[in-house]
């Protein structure tokens, strides 16, 4: 087989191997430009696939990193509001004790002085706890 293939390469000349090459020349050279073509689509479906990625991620982070301060400060707002909450319940509590202490003292005051004015009423006060 190789030497049929030797006998017949023997057989062509030079300018018929000039020719021969120049036909696989031409052949290369439009798949050459057939894949530099390929290669710029590809690389600007890829800018674009980019951009448009850039694009995208801007308009979602853009509003989530200018929203972080905010939300920090709504953390600190909602902290504050939880101390001050307790801090009202601290002193509503305060003040019901000591109005309740002032209102006792001041019924165990009142019945005292009408104890006093009416001794009958001294056995029923003492049995609420008032002398």
């Amino acid at each position: 087989m190789y030497m049929v293939v030797l006998s017949s390469y023997a057989d062509l000349r030079q300018n018929d191997l000039d020719r021969i090459s120049g036909i696989i020349d031409q052949k290369l050279e439009s798949m050459k430009l057939d894949i530099a073509e390929m290669k710029g689509k590809v690389a600007t479906k890829e800018w674009l696939l980019t951009m448009w990625i850039t694009i995208f991620l801007s308009i979602l982070a853009v509003p989530y990193l200018y929203g972080r301060g905010d939300r920090e400060r709504l953390k600190e707002l909602e902290a504050r509001l939880r101390e001050d909450k307790k801090r009202i319940e601290q002193i509503k509590s305060e003040l019901e004790s000591k109005i309740e202490k002032e209102t006792h003292e001041y019924l165990r005051e009142s019945a005292r002085k009408l104890a006093e004015e009416k001794p009958e009423y001294t056995k029923g006060f003492k049995r609420i706890g008032l002398l």
